[in-house]
């Protein structure tokens, strides 16, 4: 059985959904310039810069969140659009104006935000200007992007949340701050960075707003042993350290763990870690731990410089289905990894994303019959309420995504959304089968699935 306040809603965030990119005085970031090697060659991209461009949808979006009866939505802000270089002398009014009445709606349906501060779109004038977080002059940078913000929407918005899937930098750092980091160093040195900034944002939000709250973000997957062999068994919970845990421990008790450091060993730390820094971390103020989850893998013995590589992410379990794009479902494994951070670190936990991509299909008649996704998420949510039983604590559930958006890496051929939005037809907005099945779970308090 949930709380009567517990929180149901989704997320979108500003690099695939809101689109607008060259409108109110917008920035360029670097997902507006991206480029995504291996990437689906039919994704095309470019359009990154439209998304399914919420920006001139807003209202009607989010009264479909009203529609469905929403208590929570996440949503990012797009740094671009407040500091168009990242460094301006004055914030653009036009930005701030556009989230304020992004709010205005929300607070019109009695909707709570939850707002993430970064999530891939760093302004491209940082990278160009000195590699964006490989300098530390970008940490003071955010937090004066991160002061503006929070200060402009005090008392509006509840739940800040600095940086979207932080600890996944070290796969993709070209995808995450818009630099091909050369080495380990180099990732290392934009990780630590980016960690101050963590630190650093916890205690300025709480004392612009001291009655916000804010929390870290591990996005992860739920890994397991690729056998009982020992090897497989020490490789999988050195992933959990190096990958999660590691970030947990920043999060919530302001500290590398002991295993990420010996990792770092054979680096030059003494020029990244500077002295005062570990006291910054330590100093951190989390309020809830933020956890994204979509899949399990499995991890297995193949040499401790083949450990940190995509494929370990998505890794095939022979036991599971998978998706498409070879993603297991595994509801359990959501439930295993939840049950495993709210144990560890002992804080309230908000899932802030959890979702099905799938290649939907609009019918003749003009319905998506989306059954796939109301049994992921049933099944998801079922574990969920199993997980409350046995104790965790867990503020709410926000599914990806609210409304069709741009995926990461397959552009509009893999959707997530409880809205079809039609590319073709000036972004139509059509509500799926899953729309009317979750409105439904809101308002029984997820008896009704």
């Amino acid at each position: 059985m949930f709380q009567n306040n517990f929180l149901w809603g989704s997320s979108t965030n500003a690099q695939q959904f809101e689109g607008g990119w060259n409108k109110g005085n917008k920035g360029v970031s670097i997902a507006d310039v991206r480029v995504i090697p291996g990437a689906n060659p039919e994704a095309g991209f470019e359009e990154f810069k439209q998304a399914v461009n919420h920006y001139d949808h807003y209202k009607e979006d989010i009264a479909f969140l009203g529609e469905m009866g929403f208590g929570i939505y996440r949503f990012t802000i797009a740094w671009t659009r407040i500091f168009p270089n990242g460094d301006d002398q004055e914030p653009n009014q036009e930005g701030l104006d556009f989230y304020s009445r992004v709010l205005d709606e929300l607070e019109k349906y009695h909707i709570q935000p939850v707002v993430t501060l970064y999530a891939y779109d760093l302004p491209y004038h940082l990278v160009e200007k000195y590699k964006g977080f490989l300098s530390r002059q970008c940490v003071e940078d955010y937090l004066r992007y991160v002061k503006t913000v929070v200060s402009a929407f005090k008392g509006r918005v509840k739940y800040w949340v600095p940086f979207n899937e932080q600890n996944l930098l070290m796969f993709d750092t070209m995808y995450m701050i818009g630099y091909p980091c050369k080495d380990r160093q180099e990732s290392f040195t934009a990780e630590h960075h980016m960690n101050l900034a963590y630190a650093r944002a916890t205690k300025l939000i709480h004392e612009i707003d001291p009655e916000a709250k804010t929390g870290g973000n591990v996005g992860n997957i739920c890994p397991y042993p690729a056998t009982c062999r020992v090897e497989d068994v020490e490789a999988c919970e050195t992933y959990k350290y190096m990958v999660g845990y590691n970030y947990g421990d920043i999060y919530a008790r302001g500290q590398y763990s002991g295993t990420y450091m010996k990792s770092l060993e054979n680096l030059d730390l003494d020029n990244v870690i500077l002295p005062g820094d570990l006291d910054i971390i330590a100093q951190a103020e989390p309020d809830f731990l933020s956890l994204t989850y979509y899949h399990s893998s499995i991890i297995k013995d193949e040499g401790k410089d083949k450990l940190l590589v995509k494929s370990n992410l998505k890794a095939v379990n022979p036991y599971l289905k998978q998706t498409e794009w070879k993603w297991n479902i595994d509801p359990y494994g959501f439930k295993h990894f939840v049950k495993d951070y709210h144990h560890r670190y002992q804080l309230p936990i908000l899932i802030l994303e959890n979702g099905l991509g799938y290649r939907d299909v609009l019918e003749e008649d003009g319905t998506v019959q989306d059954d796939y996704r109301i049994n992921y998420l049933r099944d998801h949510i079922l574990r969920m309420k199993e997980m409350v039983e046995e104790g965790v604590e867990i503020i709410g559930y926000l599914t990806w995504s609210a409304i069709d958006l741009y995926s990461t890496r397959e552009g509009f051929g893999k959707r997530y959304g409880f809205v079809y939005v039609d590319k073709d037809h000036d972004f139509k907005r059509i509500p799926k089968k899953s729309f009317y099945w979750y409105k439904k779970v809101i308002e029984s308090n997820g008896e009704e699935l």
